[in-house]
């Protein structure tokens, strides 16, 4: 009986504690990027769906000669907390509407859908005022594009 106590008393403690510190996070962020995963800057919203696995789609708008280039950036994050800041690394694709020239001259242009990732480190006050800088590189037609960015939001 006493190592039935003990163990239900063990579950009571580990899930108010995980309780308590997922309270603290919050779960939505909403930002701006620039550079990053879709090209030249994006707005984004990201939100936790379990505990450490966030999805994120953001969205960029392009005027470019007669044409506006449309940039769609979707993907998956695992996060690791420190606190109120953490480490992310995560997966996924960027859809453009029309070439973007990645690098000088038009060396390194991609449109279509480009895999991508992200390894990010994300400070974030208690207020929610949250600011990153990221590593965001592209695979495109068998070719690794590094790139990366910065970026400014709130989370809530």
């Amino acid at each position: 009986m006493k190592q039935y106590i003990h163990i239900i008393l063990l579950i009571f403690i580990f899930t108010s504690i995980s309780t308590s510190t997922a309270q603290t996070r919050k779960s939505n962020n909403i930002f701006l990027e620039i550079f990053g995963n879709a090209g030249a800057y994006s707005i984004n919203y990201d939100r936790v769906l379990w505990s450490n696995i966030s999805a994120r789609g953001g969205m960029m708008l392009l005027p470019s000669d007669s044409k506006l280039i449309t940039s769609v950036p979707l993907l998956m994050n695992y996060r690791l907390y420190i606190g109120n800041n953490y480490l992310e690394v995560g997966l996924g694709a960027t859809f453009f509407s029309s070439s973007l020239n990645f690098g000088k001259l038009g060396e390194k242009t991609a449109e279509g859908k480009i895999f991508t990732g992200v390894i990010s480190y994300c400070f974030q006050t208690e207020s929610g005022i949250n600011a990153r800088i990221s590593f965001t590189p592209f695979y495109y037609n068998q070719e690794f594009i590094p790139f990366g960015g910065f970026s400014f939001g709130y989370s809530f």
